[in-house]
This record gives C-alpha cells, structure tokens and sequence, in this order.
C-alpha cells in the first residue's frame, strides 16, 4: 500500500498509527516498533502516534498519556513521530520537542475547544505573533 501512494506522492507520508489496544489481546507498542521500522524502509517520513480506539477498552487519560508511545518509537524505530493525547498548553508541547520525544505536535480537541490555541500558546512562550493582515485591528 505504501510503495502504491509513493507512486502518485511526491510529498512527504505520514502514517497515523494507534500504538496500543489497552487490551490483553491486542497489539502493543512494541508490535507497533516492528512496524514503524518497516514503514521507514518503504518511504514513510513521520508516524502520527495514537493509540487506543480499535477495539472496546478502558483507557487511563491524562495529560500527555500517548507521548511515550511516540517517543518509545522514535526512539527504537529511527523514524520521525508526531505526539498526541491531551496535550494543551504551550508548555507541554514545548517540553515534548525539546526533550526530542517527538518531532512534531498534533493538537485536535484542543483546538476545537479554543481555536485561538495557537495564540495562547505563543502567548505562553513569550513568543510575538504577527496578526495577519485582516486580524490587525482586532489584535
């Protein structure tokens, strides 16, 4: 399937994965290792990490909880991932790629929730933001 897309994509390929079951019987971050290294191989340039939501299971959700799945394979696979799961302030995200547990940050609810996150969170980090043309009354 990979080699399929690479033949009509030129751009970069991210595969989003969901790295546990939280289940006995299900698959687990290190099956999910196995199969990052072989995404690697065929061209794949970041795994997008979740997890959970494949089969019925109680999931502990906290803050962060999905991030040492994306380090654990960005560590052992040698590929790039994107970190997820209730990351929500500036600070958390900050922490995650200066500590180099992941290379990229997917924000989802949490943007849905506050549209302007990314202003807050620069706000945050003490960093500017320019308004973009149309926003500079209101900025």
């Amino acid at each position: 399937m990979i080699e399929a897309v690479k033949e009509v994509w030129s751009g970069p390929l991210f595969v989003r994965i969901s790295a546990s079951d939280y289940h006995p019987d299900g698959l687990t971050v290190n099956d999910y290792v196995e199969y990052a290294k072989r995404m690697k191989a065929q061209g794949v340039d970041l795994i997008d990490v979740s997890s959970g939501a494949v089969v019925p299971a109680k999931i502990d959700a906290y803050p962060g909880y999905q991030v040492p799945f994306a380090e654990t394979i960005r560590r052992e696979a040698n590929v790039a991932t994107g970190a997820v799961g209730l990351i929500t302030s500036g600070r958390q995200a900050e922490e995650i790629l200066r500590n180099n547990r992941a290379d990229l940050i997917f924000i989802g609810r949490e943007l849905l929730r506050n549209p302007y996150w990314p202003k807050t969170a620069a706000n945050e980090l003490g960093i500017q933001l320019e308004a973009p043309k149309p926003y500079v009354r209101g900025w």
